[in-house]
């Protein structure tokens, strides 16, 4: 008895022993990986952090004026001897305009009007600086739907959201743009400040809709279509190799063409007169069925394949005359250069 009750204490001691040792080694793994996963995060948040922060000193706030209007917006600086850019609509309904652009450390420079483009809503502005913090835009980066955004707004604000869709929303009367559908908070001010996305410049902010149907959509301008119109926009003064077919017209989706026995497609309501398509025995009513081949199912469809071509390039239309036959015909894109709202009177 006595031999048993040794051998049992025995063995729980050893279990004891051996419990807390392996207690302790694990609670050493624990706190190793939690220190680990904390160096983790915390470089990571310093990564983020650095990314904004620089971003928040390539952002300036911009005010243009005359003796009746006033309006706020928002710029990023493209080049270190102070290019800025920003939306076209800032100049709105205010003519003969002073430009102040203040940087993040609340400098004031006086701004040049450089160009501007109303379809595309982008401008670009210069002071007179150099050895300037800027940022590139970013023309490689894809952006997918649940992509975090972070907007910069007026002051240098922050807000975050994702990208929800990608789709043609009209700037004045032409959608003449794809751009990126969030959720990021854009305010009065924040027009044309620059949205940043795993640390590279990816787009501008450009508008927002008001409505009480729709909460909290804003758009974005994505940064390949700012990037090419800069570039244009500094050394021609206006966009010039956008693909205009020249018409005005009126999608019909199959479920309205089913509704109503028509056709579905472009249907064409004017054509101007510098479109290759005029004088050439068409005419309001024809309806524009495929685009080199590839059949219209949606107004995207269209849009895109407009979007992909440059004035100059050559395509082919399928079109459905008023009378059932359909007829094709190769036709040449012109150049559509739009204008600024800036205006100097």
């Amino acid at each position: 008895m006595f031999l048993y009750f040794s051998v049992t204490t025995v063995v729980a001691l050893l279990f004891l022993i051996f419990g807390y040792e392996i207690s302790e080694y694990s609670q050493t793994l624990i706190d190793t990986k939690i220190e680990e996963n904390i160096d983790i995060t915390a470089n990571a948040l310093t990564s983020d952090s650095v990314d904004l922060s620089f971003a928040t000193k390539c952002t300036v706030n911009i005010s243009v004026f005359n003796d009746k209007y006033h309006s706020e917006a928002t710029g990023v600086i493209i080049s270190n001897d102070g290019y800025i850019v920003t939306n076209d609509h800032i100049y709105q309904d205010i003519s003969n305009p002073k430009i102040y652009v203040f940087d993040s450390n609340g400098k004031k420079y006086d701004a040049e009007f450089i160009a501007g483009d109303s379809k595309f809503d982008v401008s670009v502005i210069k002071i007179e600086a150099a050895n300037l913090n800027f940022l590139s835009l970013e023309n490689d980066l894809t952006i997918n739907k649940g992509d975090e955004l972070y907007s910069i707004g007026r002051d240098q604000s922050v807000t975050k959201g994702i990208a929800c869709d990608f789709l043609y929303e009209s700037n004045g009367k032409s959608k003449s743009v794809k751009m990126i559908r969030t959720d990021c908070a854009v305010n009065p001010g924040d027009s044309g400040g620059p949205v940043i996305s795993n640390g590279k410049l990816v787009a501008l902010n450009c508008s927002k809709t008001v409505s009480v149907e729709v909460e909290g959509m804003s758009y974005l301008l994505p940064s390949d279509t700012v990037e090419r119109a800069v570039e244009q926009l500094i050394a021609d003064k206006k966009i010039t190799d956008r693909a205009q077919l020249g018409i005005s017209y009126k999608y019909i989706s199959p479920v309205y063409a089913a509704q109503n026995n028509s056709i579905s497609g472009i249907r064409i309501e004017i054509i101007n007169a510098d479109s290759d398509l005029y004088g050439k025995n068409f005419s309001e009513g024809d309806v524009i069925v495929a685009l080199d081949g590839e059949e219209i199912t949606s107004e995207s469809v269209f849009l895109d394949w407009l979007t992909n071509h440059r004035a100059g390039d050559s395509a082919e239309l399928t079109i459905r005359k008023m009378n059932g036959t359909d007829r094709q015909v190769t036709i040449t894109f012109s150049a559509d250069s739009s204008y600024s709202s800036y205006f100097d009177e």
